[in-house]
């Protein structure tokens, strides 16, 4: 549910905001670590707790040597309640008749924004006027492991919406060859096929950027970005990627999706940005080779655009016209997979490398 011009909500939001930056205004400005997030510097503050550094392995391969005194487009203040926390005060923002079980879908006016997962214990909020923002964890202890793969996603849709760009439910893979400025988006829904192309195309030794989010800035070309380091796999797929076995993080949680951090295993195939080549919609066909044939852009708006939305309510319309535009500008592109992982990853790599053989005609959605 996403909630827009509601008076009191938006003044108990803007006071649940103002309580926060007033605790905010007693940290030590020199506590903060900065990132290189979408093509733009985050400031990170109070991410030295252990409790909290634990939920920010994901972002590793952004982080900048020295925050220091350098300018940061958005100030981004962590706070874990079980620790250094002020406790937030009974709220319509936190409590209200007719949310469902599972969360606020949001609040949204022409300044704040807001989303608030009761089950998760976490409030994001984000003040577009002053680019300030505020995770509030009521325990970041027992954050649920979806947080530590993406940690602050709601907040990072909303600053890179307000800078031009779009925060993308696709996988990205790039070039093997480091310093090589291009790669292809890997789009689709939950299931598709998106993770398991990644993690092949790592296996082949080729770039890493993303499994599971990007971010698209709004340049000319536009860039695809790194989100964050984390690479995920459905339980059925583990037999596939058992070179990768000694590095998930979390196999002994039978109701968690495996997750590792690329970073910590195979740092020199991490990418952080690239200009696409194409976008490419994965499907099993269990082929005897891969091969592609261009999609529409339409079609490939269909695949793409649903999911990023539904993950993310608050995008709104300027988000899908620029994933629309994306796919307009992008070669969009139909993956025939085949079963073998290793002839997928190469695939991938002649794509990338500009010596695919594609067909001429086009497929349908």
């Amino acid at each position: 549910m996403t909630v827009e011009h509601d008076a009191p909500l938006r003044d108990a939001l803007r006071a649940l905001a103002v309580q926060l930056d007033e605790a905010a205004g007693a940290r030590d400005p020199r506590d903060a670590t900065l990132y290189a997030i979408g093509g733009g510097r985050v400031r990170l503050h109070g991410a030295h707790g252990p409790a909290l550094a634990r939920l920010l392995v994901a972002l590793t391969p952004l982080r900048l040597p020295d925050a220091g005194s350098d300018p940061a487009e958005l100030d981004l203040f962590l706070w874990d309640a079980a620790h250094d926390a002020p406790a937030l005060p009974r709220s319509p923002l936190l409590a209200r008749d007719g949310l469902p079980p599972s969360g606020l879908g949001g609040y949204s006016d022409a300044g704040l924004n807001a989303f608030f997962q009761p089950e998760a214990g976490a409030l994001s909020i984000y003040d577009a006027r002053s680019r300030r923002a505020h995770w509030w964890l009521r325990d970041a202890a027992t954050v649920p492991y979806f947080e530590r793969a993406a940690p602050f996603k709601h907040i990072l849709q909303w600053w890179i919406a307000q800078r031009g760009g779009a925060l993308l439910h696709s996988a990205a893979v790039a070039s093997s060859a480091p310093g090589t400025d291009r790669g292809v988006l890997v789009a689709g829904p939950s299931g598709s096929g998106k993770s398991s192309t990644a993690l092949a195309c790592l296996a082949h030794g080729l770039g890493f950027v993303s499994d599971d989010y990007v971010i698209v800035d709004g340049g000319e070309p536009p860039r695809v970005h790194m989100a964050y380091g984390t690479a995920k796999v459905v339980r059925a797929s583990l037999a596939r990627f058992a070179r990768f076995a000694p590095h998930f993080r979390n196999l002994e949680q039978a109701d968690e999706k495996p997750m590792l951090f690329v970073h910590e295993f195979a740092p020199a195939s991490v990418r952080t940005s690239f200009v696409p080549r194409a976008i490419v919609l994965p499907r099993v066909a269990h082929a005897p080779r891969t091969t592609f044939a261009p999609l529409a852009p339409a079609a490939m708006l269909r695949a793409l655009a649903p999911s990023s939305l539904m993950l993310f309510p608050l995008a709104g319309a300027r988000a899908f016209t620029r994933i629309a535009a994306l796919c307009r500008r992008t070669p969009c592109l139909v993956a025939h997979l085949a079963d073998d992982a290793d002839d997928v990853a190469a695939a991938f790599a002649r794509l990338i490398d500009g010596d695919g053989e594609f067909a001429t005609h086009e497929v349908a959605a």
